[in-house]
């Protein structure tokens, strides 16, 4: 150092110091790097202004961030994580990642190409089955951004992050028609019975593509029992338990299970 010294002028070895301790923090502030987990949720709230409370998690990624300490570091990966998916909500429409979302900002594993389009799939395909009286469902919920992992990817009192994209976004899914109510052949509204023992047939149209039938059965006013038929059965036979009001229903289910409109109530009575 002393024959660096000797042949430098005091000015020069002040610019050669300066450079040295310009160079310093470099090489200690940005030492530890940190990783996040990230992805959106969406919270559905009503369809077709019924309420329901529905959690839907799609888009799984990762962010990295550096630091002077792991925390640190962890929480410069969960800014990149939220800036990315702040920045690709607001510009959803465009069909496109942003920049902010791609690699040479410190993420990994974004791979959703259309916004808009992707969105709709998941929450179109988590609702399955939709059925409705109209083409299409109304969906409302709400998106959030949900970071977690190492400490640092949370906030002060938790270990995740949970930011609010935006509330009361509406959203439409096709749905299908159920099977309409079956109509009731026998016994009709308001027959009355005598015999002994009460076995009683109910009978009904069958309905276009439904795969089995499910019959209510009511006795003095509360539901006694439900027999189940197939597709190929427009008829159920049980016993009565004794001399009162019955009602029966009949619904068609679809073969996925899905139950159709109910049949209305129709009453018979037994009596001595």
């Amino acid at each position: 150092m002393k024959t660096l010294t000797g042949k430098l002028s005091p000015a020069k070895l002040i610019v050669l110091f300066a450079a040295l301790l310009c160079l310093l923090p470099l090489s200690t502030t940005w030492a530890a790097s940190g990783t996040c987990q990230a992805r959106y949720e969406v919270v559905v709230t009503h369809v077709n202004n019924r309420p329901m409370n529905k959690v839907i998690q799609f888009g799984e990624f990762q962010s990295q961030g550096r630091g002077p300490i792991p925390p640190q570091a962890a929480m410069h990966a969960r800014k990149n994580a939220e800036h990315c998916m702040q920045t690709q909500w607001h510009g959803r429409q465009s069909g496109m990642t942003p920049y902010e979302c791609q690699d040479q900002q410190r993420i990994s594993g974004y791979r959703i190409q259309n916004f808009e389009k992707t969105l709709k799939r998941e929450i179109c395909q988590a609702l399955k089955p939709l059925s409705c009286d109209r083409e299409r469902a109304e969906i409302r919920y709400s998106i959030f951004s949900v970071v977690d992992g190492e400490r640092g990817c949370g906030t002060r009192t938790s270990s995740v992050s949970r930011t609010l994209l935006e509330s009361e976004v509406l959203a439409q899914c096709k749905c299908r028609k159920p099977l309409p109510a079956p109509q009731q052949v026998s016994p009709a509204q308001g027959t009355v019975f005598h015999h002994v023992p009460r076995r009683t047939l109910v009978a009904w149209q069958p309905v276009p593509k439904a795969r089995s039938y499910v019959v209510e059965i009511k006795y003095n006013g509360r539901l006694w029992t439900t027999l189940n038929a197939t597709n190929e059965a427009t008829f159920a036979t049980f016993d009565f338990p004794g001399v009162g009001q019955g009602e029966w229903r009949v619904i068609a289910q679809s073969r996925r299970g899905r139950q159709g409109t109910p049949s209305p109530w129709h009453s018979f009575q037994y009596q001595r």
